[in-house]
């Protein structure tokens, strides 16, 4: 069988969530890392959309996290398996995983943006990580557009900013309340795929020493101040110890 391809922008928590569930399997991959704005042709020739990750497995390409995911369980059911193996536990699991995509995934993406995106040398090496000199050179050129699309297209201003944070801390308002008590996983008593979304969409908010990207450089104070409301959550240790235990 041919290497699994992963297309993907390594800053990117969905991104994330596909390369833990690819490495939970023990599976090796390729990544190709793409630009923002400049991977729209690539994800669209291949999906018919232009978000990623899109996965190239078995000479089909699969998009959307969560479908990924579900097409490695289909295709490597036991190279351990992320999904429980009874009917209500995995509903469960991936009730979990689809509240993860929609209230923490987008949520958390908008705040954390805010912060950084104004930010131009920042925003470069992030973008541009794992970039050859001719992509770092072409992205460089084109970086005020893309910036600006980026705002555009994913509504990084003080209203978008206002109505996502609201939301991401209703989410870690939740969580807290379901792990306060000392839960080790969010099903059962063991890891599934409602700890790995979870966990993998709020790396960069716990900020593991586990997790494979990690912001480059110094941090905004915007953007220390930003992560720092939200320490001693203990949803936040609850993913730094996830991490620990199941991101080798």
């Amino acid at each position: 069988m041919a290497k699994p391809v992963l297309y993907q922008f390594p800053v990117s928590h969905y991104c994330e969530k596909v390369r833990w569930a690819l490495d939970h399997k023990h599976l090796q991959y390729e990544t190709r890392n793409l630009l923002p704005l400049f991977h729209m042709p690539v994800a669209f020739r291949r999906t018919r959309q232009n978000k990623v990750p899109i996965l190239k497995l078995d000479g089909r390409y699969v998009a959307n996290s969560a479908t990924i995911l579900q097409t490695l369980e289909e295709r490597f059911p036991s190279a351990p398996s992320f999904y429980p193996e009874d009917e209500q536990a995995l509903a469960e699991a991936l009730d979990w995983e689809a509240y993860a995509d929609r209230e923490i995934g987008p949520h958390l993406r908008r705040t954390a943006y805010f912060h950084i995106i104004d930010d131009s040398r920042l925003m470069f090496e992030i973008l541009t990580q794992g970039q050859s000199a001719i992509g770092r050179m072409a992205f460089r050129t084109s970086q005020t557009v893309v910036i600006r699309a980026m705002k555009e297209g994913m509504g990084i201003n003080e209203r978008g900013y206002e109505r996502s944070l609201e939301r991401l801390t209703a989410a870690l308002d939740h969580l807290d309340n379901r792990l306060g008590d000392g839960a080790g996983y969010l099903v059962g008593n063991r890891f599934s795929v409602a700890d790995l979304a979870v966990a993998a969409l709020l790396g960069p908010l716990a900020q593991p020493p586990e997790a494979p990207f990690q912001l480059p450089g110094e941090q905004p104070q915007a953007m220390k101040d930003f992560l720092a409301a939200f320490e001693g959550r203990p949803t936040l240790d609850w993913v730094r110890e996830i991490y620990r235990k199941h991101r080798c």
